[in-house]
């Protein structure tokens, strides 16, 4: 004869009521930390992001300041066109630049397509005009705007003069920048030259 469980006692494990209510805990936390873990990971990559952006900011200001800090008073030519060591018009900005042990050379910035691009020129005097070499350095610009301080500390947004004969103004003391990004954000810098 089989023992059979008085009727009313229960029988050891979960009901089918219990297993679906935990499976639907279970299936609500793995969501929610789904959730939390993917947001962030979003996080982090934006922050890495913007990041990314101030380092490639800072180091276009850092080496802005560097070039423009070894400007040398040094006109060239361009076939028979004098051009001033300095010149600066409509936002683009170009000099000569030496440093210690290296022969001066021809750079400059300009704004193009959304972002600031430094140009080198092939050579500092040059029988005719040549397009420079143009290498993005800063992405997301808007605009920007560029003045240079004279001796007497009036700051102006030209510089220099092109002729047969270039009567050279002395090197600026300091230059101003403004970039307006484009999320909207408006970054001013002012070095000191000389």
């Amino acid at each position: 004869m089989s023992a059979r469980p008085p009727s009313g006692t229960r029988h050891p494990g979960f009901t089918l009521i219990e297993v679906l209510l935990a499976l639907a805990i279970m299936t609500t936390l793995a969501i929610t930390g789904y959730r939390a873990l993917s947001g962030m990971l979003e996080g982090e990559q934006r922050v890495a992001q913007e990041r990314e952006r101030w380092r490639e900011l800072d180091l276009f200001f850092a080496r802005l300041e560097h070039d423009l800090g070894h400007a040398l008073p040094r006109a060239y030519r361009i076939g028979n066109t004098g051009m001033p060591a300095l010149f600066l018009r409509d936002g683009a900005i170009a000099f000569v630049r030496g440093n210690l042990g290296e022969p001066p050379q021809r750079i400059g910035y300009r704004w193009s397509d959304g972002r600031i691009e430094l140009l080198y020129w092939p050579q500092l005097d040059a029988p005719a005009a040549n397009a420079p070499a143009a290498y993005p350095i800063a992405e997301g610009v808007d605009s920007w705007q560029i003045s240079l301080a004279n001796r007497s500390g009036q700051w102006v947004e030209r510089w220099g003069e092109v002729g047969p004969q270039v009567e050279e103004p002395p090197l600026p003391r300091g230059a101003a920048v403004v970039l307006t990004l484009n999320d909207g954000t408006r970054i001013e810098r002012v070095f000191a030259l000389q």
